[in-house]
């Protein structure tokens, strides 16, 4: 269910760092938008794409501003070889290569550099399984809105943020949201703060 569109559980971040312009938010968006797998054994591509379409990339400019809020997309794609059948067409293959070359034994070397190769076969017919994960940044309020759920997509999320807006996003949990509260307090201090012990020691 989108963000926009009806109910849906969402995960609330505090945005620290300079809030881009238009420009710098658009650019950042196309700098690490989302792109397709290549040849190669890489497991996990992410990156942006459009909130309402997950194959528009970049997020179209025209649609990401929406009042005070940028809504775009976060884009995950996974693509597996189950470990049975990539051991079993290994094992095919290394008896291939023992008959047609008449081996006894084939070494560490060689049997790594061909699972490498078969891997690469299967994953190349693999159709990879996409994850689209909402954002919507409240510019103005410096709060982020997102339906990443899970720690690995939250730890994706934050790290790709940074590096393409140079903000830092951090969980608004009860310390962060009393900060908000007491505007005295700065939210570095909060960040720097040391969790409590309620153990009690035995005497």
């Amino acid at each position: 269910m989108s963000i926009l569109q009806g109910a849906v559980s969402l995960k609330r971040f505090l945005v620290m760092g300079p809030v881009p312009d238009g420009k710098d938010l658009q650019a950042g968006l196309e700098q690490d938008q989302f792109r397709p797998f290549q040849d190669g054994l890489e497991e996990e591509r992410v990156g942006w794409c459009d909130w309402r379409n997950p194959l528009i990339t970049p997020p179209d400019e025209h649609w990401v501003s929406q009042e005070r809020f940028a809504v775009f997309g976060l884009r995950i794609d996974t693509r597996r070889v189950p470990p049975t059948l990539l051991k079993a067409h290994v094992d095919l293959r290394l008896q291939a290569l023992q008959k047609d070359k008449d081996l006894a034994f084939i070494g560490k070397e060689a049997r790594i550099s061909l699972a490498d190769e078969v891997k690469v076969e299967l994953l190349r017919k693999v159709l990879p399984s996409p994850r689209i994960l909402e954002v919507a940044w409240d510019l103005k309020g410096g709060i982020l809105w997102t339906t990443a759920s899970s720690s690995k997509a939250q730890g994706i999320l934050t790290s790709l943020f940074i590096k393409s807006f140079g903000c830092e996003i951090h969980p608004l949990g009860p310390l962060l949201l009393s900060g908000r509260l007491c505007p005295d307090l700065s939210v570095e201090s909060l960040l720097a703060l040391d969790p409590l012990d309620l153990e009690l020691e035995e005497v």
